[in-house]
């Protein structure tokens, strides 16, 4: 027990293994950041799009406005990009609102390559410690000239210690990673499709008439305006 117990002490100072001591305080520190970021920014877009309705229904694109900066989660943000430039054309907006979802996603998906590259290379590590400590335990058998069961196994116990603490970490490590990158996913689709009724919602406001059907007026042909100029910077767009 003592020989084995100055070897484990050995294996706690070997450089593999405390780079892997130091990949455990970041996995657990990535998680925990990760956990605070999306609970912080969580939100119900079905919800949300009827609670808007009713805003822009009692008190216009102001009071929608407001409530959506009030929200602070990427629907809120979304929601109060599209409205600050309501007076764009619905494509205008489709283009608009996509970029910003983007946008969106990319925060939500910060940290997750280094979480997913971490997974990996915890296990790799406690591989590579196994390796190295087998390595030194046949070593010190042919010099000490001493072999046996008792010794052999002692070796290849201690040896084994990081690889046990490699898996420990990037199994879990692995599952959250995963967790996060369809939490992320998800949410980003559900902004996307969120927003898409957002703009319905305003392109059938700014003109109710055409989508009322029999009550709407007989379409005319107007005449062909002339083409106006394009101003040298649109101004108009809010980021």
């Amino acid at each position: 027990m003592t020989i084995m117990g100055k070897s484990l002490f050995k294996v706690l100072l070997d450089p593999v293994m405390l780079i892997l001591l130091a990949a455990s305080v970041a996995a657990v520190a990535l998680v925990i950041e990760r956990l605070l970021y999306f609970r912080k920014n969580r939100c119900n877009t079905t919800h949300g799009v009827v609670e808007l309705r009713r805003q822009l229904a009692s008190g216009g694109i102001a009071a929608g406005l407001q409530w959506s900066r009030d929200q602070t989660n990427p629907m809120g943000r979304t929601f109060a990009l599209i409205l600050e430039n309501a007076e764009m054309n619905a494509e205008d907006l489709a283009d608009l609102s996509y970029s910003h979802v983007v946008d969106e996603r990319i925060r939500l998906e910060h940290l997750l390559g280094g979480m997913g590259t971490l997974a990996n290379a915890a296990t790799l590590l406690g591989l590579l410690g196994t390796v190295t400590g087998l390595i030194k335990s046949f070593n010190q058998i042919s010099v000490t000239k001493q072999a046996g069961p008792d010794v052999v196994a002692g070796g290849i116990a201690v040896a084994l210690l990081t690889t046990a603490w490699g898996l420990s970490i990037g199994i879990p490590l692995l599952f959250m990673y995963n967790y996060f990158s369809k939490k992320a996913s998800d949410m980003a689709m559900q902004l996307e499709a969120a927003a898409d009724r957002v703009i319905v919602m305003l392109d059938r406001a700014r003109s109710p008439k055409t989508h009322r059907g029999t009550s709407a007026a007989p379409k005319t042909t107007p005449a062909p305006e002339p083409p106006q100029p394009r101003p040298a910077e649109d101004t108009g767009w809010k980021f």
